[in-house]
């Protein structure tokens, strides 16, 4: 008289290939059965076909699992480095420009001062305080020492 199987459908093996997967622990016939309810040996699982089959699926599943993980890791920190690399160009870019407005802007005030427009200048700003406090403390606008003494020229 033939043993009647305790789990014919498998679920228990498949709920623990499923847990040993998704904590990431390797997948062995000996593993399994340290944690399955009802199976003593690895043999339990090694000689009987469908078992077996459920067995390998699952240590194939977990090689792929590994494999893109460690490709995902690896070309992520490369694409960190590359992304870093063109912020860090971006700012570089952006600072130049910023230096470049800034050295224009105190030109033309200074173009300006020379020709007797500062007091026109000194109406824009009253206006539009917001735009001088932003310029001042940018260092955009002239020491107002530097635009008398153009004006005294």
């Amino acid at each position: 008289m033939a043993r009647k199987a305790k789990d014919p459908s498998h679920d228990e093996l498949r709920q623990v290939l499923q847990m040993m997967l998704d904590r990431d622990e390797d997948i062995t016939a000996r593993g399994v059965v340290r944690l399955h309810p009802s199976l003593n040996s690895a043999s339990d699982i090694t000689r009987h076909v469908i078992r077996k089959a459920l067995l390998d699926e699952a240590i194939q599943k977990q090689q792929e699992i590994r494999r893109i993980a460690a490709s995902v890791k690896k070309t992520g920190t490369t694409v960190a480095a590359e992304k870093l690399q063109a912020l860090e160009a971006r700012i570089q870019h952006l600072e130049a420009n910023e230096a470049a407005r800034i050295a224009s802007h105190l030109a033309m005030i200074q173009a300006v001062a020379e020709i007797g427009g500062t007091a026109k200048l000194l109406k824009f700003y009253e206006a539009h305080a917001e735009i001088r406090d932003r310029l001042h403390s940018q260092g955009a606008l002239p020491v107002p020492a530097n635009v008398l003494s153009l004006n005294k020229k």
